[in-house]
Formats: structure tokens, sequence, C-alpha cells
């Protein structure tokens, strides 16, 4: 039976005896007949509020995260960790979070949290379950010891987050360049530490500010279609396309004879993907490009007087010549290079 029909019934019931005993008006009893029961709703006991969790957004990068320190046992106790600093990290501004609890499990009741010996704090420090702290400057390249004493009921949980502004590269200019010229990167977040690299090379950064670095293209550049990345404190900005006019290097081919309009492929490296940026000479005289990759393009030998013995074959990508060349004969005879190319 429920609340409101046990009530309605205790309610007929004592209609019923004032009745018999003649002590209610007929008004009052038709009133009584006709109104509802009133029932009492008692408040709901709320829930602990979880804590807020701390909010890594796309303005932010985590750099270490913990994993949940969970309340095992009864009375204090001690939980080591240790927060791990890569070089470059050192000079970003860092921002330390813990969380006490979650929204299913319960937070510790006490604590103290020391870093490298010295106390960070208590449960007093503590806002809506959640402390944050500024160490920026604060940690040195290598690991730093994190010591937690904490009490608390059985799973109460707490766990750290270790975040750094996140760095990004919005424009590059110029987009097509050659060893040694300037290059403009513009982002934000950049900081001292900051590394750029074109391709496998590292460029030497001339100014910084937290917006802008200038650089200069590395000397050994290889050619064609490379990636610019920003790295700052470990964490790679996104690929910028980046076409370096670079000298080609010519390394082998794969015919040490053939007669004219035999197709070869020249080896090297530095090419570009598009057989139209490359230029290939047999003796000077242009061949035709069929199709092309950073280290291989596959010609066809020009119409040129045979036999001739020892031709020198060269390359230009985006207008650069290669420093180096291989050589062939040039015969109706057609013999396969299955050893080290003739230089």
């Amino acid at each position: 039976m429920t609340k409101v029909a046990k009530v309605q019934t205790a309610v007929s019931v004592l209609i019923g005896l004032m009745i018999v005993q003649g002590a209610v008006a007929p008004a009052v009893l038709a009133q009584l007949q006709q109104a509802p029961a009133a029932v009492t709703t008692l408040p709901k006991t709320e829930k602990p509020a979880a804590p807020t969790a701390a909010k890594v957004d796309d303005g932010v990068t985590v750099v270490q995260e913990s994993k949940p320190i969970v309340m095992s046992g009864r009375g204090w106790q001690k939980y080591t960790d240790y927060i791990n600093i890569k070089q470059g990290q050192d000079t970003a501004p860092l921002t330390l979070t813990f969380n006490n609890g979650t929204a299913t499990t319960p937070p510790f009741e006490s604590m103290r949290i020391m870093l490298a010996g010295r106390i960070l704090g208590d449960q007093t420090k503590f806002k809506s379950r959640v402390l944050t702290m500024n160490m920026t400057g604060a940690l040195g390249v290598g690991g730093t010891q994190l010591i937690i004493e904490a009490y608390g009921p059985q799973g109460a949980t707490l766990n750290w987050k270790l975040t750094t502004i996140k760095m990004s590269v919005t424009s590059v200019t110029p987009v097509s360049i050659a060893p040694n010229d300037k290059v403009t990167v513009t982002g934000k977040n950049f900081t001292a530490g900051a590394v750029v690299t074109i391709g496998s090379k590292t460029a030497k950064i001339t100014t910084f500010t937290p917006t802008q670095l200038q650089i200069q293209v590395p000397a050994d550049v290889e050619g064609g279609d490379q990636n610019l990345v920003v790295t700052v404190g470990g964490v790679k900005s996104t690929a910028k396309k980046m076409t370096v006019k670079a000298s080609p290097s010519v390394t082998g081919i794969d015919m040490l004879s053939a007669p004219p309009g035999q197709q070869v492929t020249v080896s090297g490296k530095g090419f570009s993907k598009n057989p139209s940026d490359n230029q290939v000479t047999f003796n000077g005289t242009p061949a035709s490009v069929v199709s092309a990759s950073t280290n291989q393009l596959s010609v066809v030998i020009p119409e040129i007087a045979y036999p001739q013995w020892n031709v020198q074959i060269k390359v230009k990508t985006f207008g650069q010549e290669s420093k180096d060349a291989v050589h062939m004969n040039i015969q109706q005879r057609v013999i396969e290079n299955s050893g080290t190319p003739e230089n």
C-alpha cells in the first residue's frame, strides 16, 4: 500500500469514529471527504558534489599525467612518483593540477604533497577538490620526486597532471626556399628552447619572440618537398609543407649502355615528385622525364648520335643543378647495370 493510500485510509477511519460519536458537523464532514490527503515529502539526501575536473582544451598539451592513486588500506599511506622533464620542457610554461576524487570515487580526507623534499600543499589548498599550481621554472631536466602522504576512505583516489600551453605554427613564408635562405615562422607560444627542423635538418633560429621565429635554412637541406616542424618542450607542431630548391644528388643509373629511345632509371636524392620540376641531360641534351619520386627518375634517352662512350648524365631540380653525375654508353647494345654505377 502506498503512503497516500495509507493516509487516506487513516483519515476515513478517523471520520468514521467522529461520525459515530457525533463530533463532526455535516458541512465539515463534506469538506473532509472531498479534500485530498496531504502528504509530506521528505528531502532527499544529496550526494557530495563531484570534483571539478581540470579542463584540458585545445590550448593545452598534457606533458605527463599519473595513474590514479587509490587508497587500499587503513591509516595514512605514502605514495611516491616522479615528474619527468625533457630538455626544452624546463623552460616552457608548466601547470601541475591535482584532482582529489572523481564523480564515482571518494576523495582523500587529509594529505600532504611534497616535491623534491619541500611541501607543495595539503588538503586545505584544494578548491572544489582541485589544486592547481604554476610550476614554470620549478622543474629541472630529468626526474623530480613527488611524494604524497594521504588518508581517506577505502577506494579514495587522487591523480595529477602536468600541462603546458599548446604551441602552434600558423604560417611560414616563403614556402619555396633554397639553402641559406631566411624564413619567417609565425605562430603562438614559442619559447627560447624551440627547435625548427626542415626535413631531417635543423635550422638556425636567428631571432625569437613568442609569436614569431626567424630562421636560416640549413646549407645541407635536401631538395624537394619537405616538412617544417617546430618542437617546444618535446611537443611538435603540425608540419608545414615547403618546397626546397636545393641541388639534387645523382648516385646511379640502372643501365651501363642502351640506345636512344630506351627508358632508364636515374637514382639519387632531392628530386621533385613532379616530373616537370626535374631536368635530365645526356651530354647536355635534354631527356624526357616519364615519372619521378624523391629518389628516382624514369627518363627516355634522347635522340643523340651514337655510339658514344662515357656520356655524362646530370639532373636539375627546381633549377638547381646536381654537383655530381653518372655516366653510361649510348649504343645499340643494352647492358643492365648490376653493380656499382660508373661516375
